[in-house]
Formats: structure tokens, C-alpha cells, sequence
């Protein structure tokens, strides 16, 4: 017989299940978008490098849980298509740095802008002491699931 935690912690999978679902969707309502013609890995390249500025490959592919040369190919992708440059650091030329163009920007604030809508349109239904509440205890949630290791 299952216990109570392991009742609410199934109840738990499937409210996560249906919030990743929604955010697949932003995701693939944008990369589908005929302006941006993105795939799924060169959205998330996209939003790390919007929200974490340049970074140099190595750090793009652990990011992404990919090798080097997966993310090269990646990054050739969204140069071709103008949403990344290259450069070389001042300080160490072998270093190279990706970076979003304009065009690279414009499309992140874009996909961070319907992300903004969703979680307005989930906190919506709540008070704004439920907001605070779910807030808090959402967080307690992800600090604990940072911490925990996967076998």
C-alpha cells in the first residue's frame, strides 16, 4: 500500500509533467515561428546566452549536457542564421566567446516574454497571499530537487 508522500509526491509528477508541457509549448510555438526557423537546441543556446551573457563552448555544452563538438554544430547553426557571433578574448586569444547578435536578442526577449505570460496566467488564479505561499513553497521545492542526485 502506497503511503501518503507517495501519493502526494505521484500527485507531484503530474502537476510537473503538465507545467513542462506548457513551457514545451512556448518553446515550440516560437522555434516554429517562420522568422526565427529555430530547432530545440538552438533555443535553449538562445536563452543561455540571453540570460547568462557570452559564454565560451565548453560552458554552453555543459549547460546543455551535450559535447563540445554537438554544440559547435549547434552554434555553426544560429551563427548562419545570425542569432550568434564569435569572438576571441582580449586576454587569452585561444578563448572564443558566443555571443546573440541583435537578431539573437530580439528573439530571446521574445520567447521570455511568453514565458512572463504562462507564469502570469498560472499565478493569475491565486491570491496574491496564495501567490506568496505557492512562491515560497515552489521554492523550497526546487532548492531540495537541486540538491537531490539522480540515479
Amino acid at each position: 500500500m502506497a503511503s501518503q508522500l507517495d501519493l502526494r509526491a505521484a500527485e507531484l509528477g503530474r502537476h510537473v509533467q503538465k507545467i513542462l508541457k506548457q513551457f514545451q509549448a512556448v518553446h515550440a510555438c516560437h522555434a516554429c515561428e517562420p522568422e526565427m526557423a529555430l530547432n530545440h537546441q538552438e533555443l535553449r543556446v538562445v536563452e543561455f546566452l540571453g540570460s547568462g551573457g557570452n559564454q565560451i563552448m565548453r560552458a554552453i555544452a555543459e549547460h546543455l549536457s551535450l559535447a563540445v563538438n554537438s554544440v559547435t554544430t549547434v552554434v555553426d547553426g544560429l551563427e548562419n542564421k545570425g542569432y550568434v557571433q564569435r569572438h576571441r578574448s582580449d586576454a587569452d586569444r585561444r578563448v572564443i566567446y558566443v555571443e546573440l547578435t541583435e537578431t539573437g536578442q530580439t528573439a530571446w526577449k521574445a520567447v521570455e516574454q511568453s514565458k512572463l505570460e504562462l507564469y502570469r496566467a498560472m499565478l493569475g488564479p491565486l491570491s496574491p497571499d496564495e501567490q506568496k505561499t505557492f512562491l515560497s513553497l515552489f521554492g523550497k521545492i526546487a532548492q531540495v530537487g537541486s540538491a537531490v542526485t539522480v540515479h
